[in-house]
């Protein structure tokens, strides 16, 4: 097993690494969607995702869709501030660019704890901040706020009777998965939005290493086939992580379905659910306040004064 350097060496994040990366974020408050091994694998080849450790903290360096590298905050025990310092001073030494290195994503939890305002700056993105849900709200769609959803949910149900069945995601799902997968791809992805792209190739390499990043989810049949699925992972004791969701297109009601049927059957254990963050695009970010978020886990840039 390839196991990560010590610092100044890093390397490229690959499986090999998920004990050490989850053994460093089993001592941490996780609350943003960033925090686990998943996350990080699925999009390493994306954000070129480099690894290394020193004295129990791991760091992260990336590159964001702008081209500017950056890194991580410290995960695991040991003098976060020190460690942040020698990351940002790596970065000043390879980055190109003049803007200042920043650390991110970083938690409101970390900000407090380990960054004071007279040594260092930080600024919330709200492009980059997760939703957080109640799942007995997902599963239950009370009140008028969701009679809309509701009635999304009775059509589709009322014109699919004796068609449609939700099952846990397995092994004999993951063909008809990958191909919805695909399929939004052909309709959505844009050479305007190359991130879309990036996503597609994440959501599948999520169904193929399923058992292997441990994640769960649940899938709508209709007539025997995939026409939706879902896909996540714990993210803390109270709260589920969902990383993907997509739908057939064009058959309205399926969305409000998956998400209600996934929410009532598979997560009782939970109060929360995360669905992550809207990125900045507007219909997206419409479509996540109508679910009526319970409230949102900030992300914070994170630089030296």
């Amino acid at each position: 097993m390839q196991k990560i350097p010590d610092y100044p060496e890093f390397t490229p994040l690959g499986l090999t690494h998920k004990s050490e990366v989850e053994g460093a974020l089993s001592k941490m408050d996780r609350s943003i969607s960033e925090m686990t091994f998943s996350n990080l694998f699925l999009f390493g080849e994306a954000h070129e995702y480099r690894v290394s450790k020193k004295e129990g903290l791991l760091l992260i360096t990336g590159k964001g869709y702008d081209g500017e590298r950056y890194a991580l905050p410290p995960w695991g025990e040991g003098d976060v501030e020190a460690a942040s310092n020698l990351l940002l001073d790596h970065l000043e030494k390879s980055n190109k660019s003049t803007a200042p290195p920043r650390l991110f994503p970083v938690s409101r939890e970390m900000v407090e704890r380990h960054f004071s305002p007279e040594r260092w700056g930080a600024d919330a993105d709200r492009d980059q901040a997760d939703y957080v849900y109640l799942r007995e709200e997902l599963a239950t769609l009370p009140g008028k706020s969701f009679h809309k959803k509701r009635n999304r949910l009775a059509k589709f149900l009322r014109e699919n009777v004796g068609d449609y069945e939700f099952s846990e995601l397995e092994e004999e799902h993951i063909k008809g998965c990958a191909a919805i997968a695909n399929g939004w791809c052909e309709v959505r992805c844009s050479i305007e939005r190359p991130s879309s792209y990036l996503e597609t190739a994440a959501a599948v390499s999520a169904l193929e290493n399923r058992e292997a990043l441990g994640l769960s989810g649940g899938v709508i049949l209709l007539k025997g086939e995939v026409a939706a699925y879902t896909l996540g992972e714990a993210l803390n004791e109270e709260t589920f992580l969902l990383h993907f969701e997509k739908t057939r297109p064009g058959e309205e009601g399926l969305a409000q379905l998956i998400n209600r049927d996934f929410a009532l059957h598979c997560l009782k254990g939970y109060t929360y659910i995360n669905r992550e963050q809207d990125l900045g695009d507007p219909g997206l970010r419409q479509a996540k306040e109508s679910y009526r978020p319970h409230h949102l886990a900030e992300k914070f840039i994170v630089t030296r004064r």
